[in-house]
């Protein structure tokens, strides 16, 4: 609708062992390697969520990442399920599970465990069943971080009146490098946060 204000209510991020939520660092061990944070973090959240430990690197990180960003803040209570939205993007696709796959088939082994993470879709199917999100999603390729086109995109949801909230950001892992920056964006006049803009998410993306 012409007029309206969308704003970053919530962001989150991971990166080399440091995790921001909303600007604090609730997180900072360097050292530690993918899945020792992984476990480190599970424990700090308090989780009770078994389907976590079968995630390839991908999902853990993004759904890790979509948990500190919705941290006692329950979606569906103030959105119908069907008008959240989750709109991700990453260089590497799920290219590292792919390359696990790969590994197990000459080896003469074929798991649907692991087959079935190799899509970067699978991501949003965990965050979406964690959080009951049933509205639009998509996982875009891109060799670097296209802001501007994604805000665009996401904008042009809300303008057609297809979402009144996304989930969405960038999630990159691939042989044990990682990157996750994960915001929420709404629609309301009356919400704090920073303006849905290029400029506000760079700085907050720099963050990290």
């Amino acid at each position: 609708m012409s007029g309206d204000k969308y704003v970053i209510e919530k962001f989150a991020a991971i990166k080399k062992g440091r995790i921001l939520s909303n600007g604090k660092l609730v997180h900072d061990s360097p050292e530690e390697k993918f899945e020792e944070l992984m476990d480190s973090v599970y424990r700090l959240n308090n989780l009770s969520y078994p389907k976590f430990h079968k995630m390839d690197h991908l999902s853990k990180l993004g759904f890790m990442t979509s948990e500190f960003l919705l941290k006692d803040y329950n979606l569906t209570d103030s959105y119908s399920s069907d008008k959240i939205g989750v709109v991700l993007a990453n260089k590497s696709s799920s290219l590292d599970t792919d390359l696990k796959y790969n590994t197990m088939l000459r080896n003469g082994i074929a798991s649907p465990a692991v087959f079935v993470y190799t899509l970067p879709n699978i991501l949003i199917g965990e965050i979406c069943i964690r959080n009951k999100i049933k509205g639009e999603s998509v996982f875009f390729i891109s060799d670097h971080y296209k802001m501007k086109e994604q805000i665009d995109y996401i904008k042009l949801l809300f303008a057609t009146e297809v979402i009144d909230a996304c989930i969405s950001g960038w999630v990159e892992f691939i042989r044990g490098n990682y990157e996750s920056f994960l915001y929420l964006v709404t629609r309301k006049d009356d919400q704090q946060g920073e303006e849905f803009s290029n400029e506000s998410l760079t700085k907050l993306y720099n963050l990290i």
